[in-house]
């Protein structure tokens, strides 16, 4: 049988880590470990992450100096022992089922190597509005289907796929580390499902990001997309729609909602950049393997 574990990178997160964990103990049955990444901290994470584990010995405190959540990620996952690896944000909060779903569909399909749910919002002011237009979208989807790429904030991976993957993906801090994987793993055939019945709320606390700092973010997911050759027109037009729409709500945004906000989880550059291109290629065959084919 598969066993879950998930993986919690955190920094400066003390303010939501307790929930996040909280939401992930209440289905401990279907969860064989919790691993929070420590990625630098200089708040009360770390001490919040221990409380819980003096409590609930499956929480296990990890620390990674090197900054960057594609570090502490790494490390984690990494770390983990279970045969699937789940990864959420410090401020995802897992739906009831979260973690059967995961397990559940890792036992029925075999054909997949990753899978990711709906994402809700809570403590903002854009939360019920949101919510229906992810109800409505998704209730037009088929149950499960498959996408190209799976946002960090709620996703699952076989641990067999992340071995294979883990020579592949870039170290870059100023790519998106969720993209990147899932676009290692779209590259080589190995799929990402989406799936109903995994659901999380995440905090609003990103769309009070000013302006000049999301576009940075949103250059970021086009940098990733590019660094795979897999950028185009299509892609520009809808990114430069998402900085426009944010642009336009963020000052009532920023009047309307009672959360702090967040420091985006990319550097604006990487002097990195021309090593990790040429990273040792996974032969297809690991790969394939990896997906249970």
């Amino acid at each position: 049988m598969n066993t879950l574990s998930v993986v919690v990178p955190a920094f400066n997160e003390s303010a939501h880590v307790g929930e996040c964990l909280d939401a992930l103990l209440e289905q401990q049955e279907h969860i064989h470990e919790i691993i929070v990444v420590d990625n630098n901290s200089t708040d009360d994470t770390a001490a919040i992450v221990l409380d819980r584990r003096r409590r609930f010995p499956m929480v296990t405190l990890v620390a990674e100096s090197e900054r960057g959540v594609v570090h502490a990620r790494n490390t984690g996952f990494d770390h983990a022992s279970g045969s699937i690896i789940g990864r959420i944000d410090a401020d995802t909060h897992v739906s009831a089922g979260w973690a059967k779903s995961v397990l559940d569909f890792f036992d029925r399909r075999l054909d997949y190597a990753a899978v990711t749910g709906p994402i809700n919002l809570y403590d903002s002011p854009w939360a019920a509005p949101y919510r229906a237009f992810v109800k409505y979208t998704t209730r037009r989807k088929p149950d499960e289907l498959w996408v190209s790429a799976a946002s960090g904030n709620n996703f699952a991976i076989r641990r067999s796929a992340w071995e294979a993957a883990r020579g592949r993906v870039s170290v870059r801090t100023d790519l998106h580390e969720d993209i990147d994987l899932s676009l290692c793993l779209y590259r080589v055939g190995l799929r990402i499902a989406q799936i109903k019945s995994m659901c999380v709320e995440v905090s609003g606390r990103r769309l009070l990001t000013p302006p000049l700092e999301y576009r940075h973010y949103v250059l970021s997911s086009y940098r990733t997309w590019a660094f795979h050759n897999l950028a185009n027109k299509s892609l520009r037009r809808l990114l430069v729609g998402d900085m426009i729409l944010h642009t336009v709500h963020w000052p009532l945004t920023r009047m309307l909602s009672t959360c702090e906000s967040r420091i985006l989880p990319v550097s604006h550059s990487d002097a990195s950049v021309t090593s990790d291109r040429h990273l040792s290629a996974i032969r297809e065959n690991r790969f394939a393997a990896a997906s249970g084919k």
